[in-house]
């Protein structure tokens, strides 16, 4: 999959686990309010055994990136984190460049900070949403903006010296002034990483059933990209650069795990409902995706009574796949769609594939220099009216 990083992996551990579910979440999770050693032993367990029954598949591969996503990693205890460490550092050579830990703003959480560094954590994702209280409520969040500062405090105090903080706007009645001040507190909060998301409907979630029943509304695209341009304003101005659609970062802090999705370089994922991206292959010539059950259960019985190696969801992507797929993974960082390395990996240019592309740039939404295209500014902020031009 891709050109980047073919002899090397990225690692995603998938925890389900969560005090409260979301309204707005479509991810594989599970409300918990406590998890008791015996859970934690037998998730773990099977993570772990998932990591050792996969990893041939990658033999030979460095391991480049650790994250654990989730759900909420961090209320697992850091003693299990880092057993789960060790066993991915014991299957594939060298130190990973990167090992992120998603954690959410809580008092449990926040007293943990200093044996997740000790174990192995140098990287945090700090799940703020928003420094406003009203905001948060809507979110239906756990915290209130109090323990959000109070977390990124702690995390400084740990010795921390790579935080990433995830920002959500167009929520329900939020003002574009609240959307400003969110902004302007992130970046009071000095992080070396921003994640910024439009709030979704994703199909199945309580938010979906809300908004088609007309309780709640989310802002218009034209409301939505007024935001989106005002948060990048701000971000920017504070030397926080937008690499991606979604990211900023300082010179140096970009987010190289998430850089090896829209590289499409190999990343293997383990736990509840997750997804791994393989290298192309015989068979499979335009790369693999692999996906595990979503359900927590029907996960478990697999590892430990069915077969750990297999995943049972597969797709070999086709050369029309693949091309859509490359063409918005690359269009969503800065550096763009190189239409050189397009060509030589499928054979035909960008601009034939997608004959409309000189359309795009003519409307402003693209721009080219050389054989590169990239997203204006205006098309950062319509992105997604670009890319559905090429699936």
């Amino acid at each position: 999959m891709g050109t980047g990083g073919q002899r090397d992996v990225g690692v995603y551990v998938h925890v389900p686990f969560c005090e409260r579910v979301c309204p707005y979440c479509d991810f594989a999770v599970v409300a918990r309010r406590a998890i008791d050693s015996a859970e934690e032993g037998q998730l773990v367990d099977a993570l772990a055994a998932e990591l050792q029954a996969r990893a041939p598949r990658y033999a030979g591969h460095r391991l480049a990136t650790l994250y654990f996503g989730g759900g909420t990693p961090s209320l697992l205890r850091p003693e299990a984190i880092g057993r789960l460490i060790e066993v991915a550092r014991a299957l594939f050579p060298g130190e990973p460049e990167e090992v992120t830990l998603e954690v959410n703003p809580s008092t449990l959480e926040r007293e943990r900070l200093p044996r997740f560094r000790a174990v192995g954590i140098d990287r945090l994702s700090v799940g703020v949403q928003s420094f406003d209280d009203a905001v948060l409520h809507r979110l239906g969040r756990a915290h209130r903006a109090v323990e959000a500062h109070a977390s990124l405090a702690a995390a400084r105090e740990a010795g921390f010296d790579h935080l990433s903080l995830d920002l959500i706007f167009g929520v329900p009645d939020q003002t574009h002034s609240q959307v400003l001040r969110d902004a302007e507190q992130a970046v009071a909060a000095a992080p070396e990483h921003v994640s910024v998301y439009a709030l979704s409907a994703e199909a199945g979630t309580p938010l979906a059933t809300a908004v088609e029943r007309g309780q709640w509304v989310l802002p218009d695209g034209d409301a939505g990209a007024a935001m989106m341009g005002a948060v990048a304003d701000i971000l920017e101005a504070a030397g926080l650069r937008r690499y991606e659609t979604s990211s900023y970062a300082r010179p140096g802090r970009e987010a190289r795990h998430n850089r090896r999705y829209w590289q499409r370089a190999p990343v293997l994922g383990v736990g509840v409902g997750a997804h791994s991206g393989e290298a192309a292959e015989l068979g499979a010539p335009y790369g693999a995706r692999r996906s595990n059950e979503r359900d927590l259960a029907a996960w478990l019985r697999r590892i430990q009574h069915g077969d750990p190696a297999a995943p049972p969801f597969l797709e070999r992507l086709d050369a029309r796949a693949a091309q859509a797929e490359a063409a918005f993974l690359a269009l969503r960082t800065r550096e763009g769609l190189a239409g050189g390395a397009f060509e030589r990996e499928f054979g035909v240019a960008p601009e034939v594939r997608w004959p409309d592309l000189p359309s795009l740039q003519r409307a402003g939404l693209l721009t080219r220099e050389g054989d590169r295209w990239q997203l204006t500014r205006r098309g950062w902020l319509l992105s997604d009216s670009v890319f559905e031009r090429l699936v």
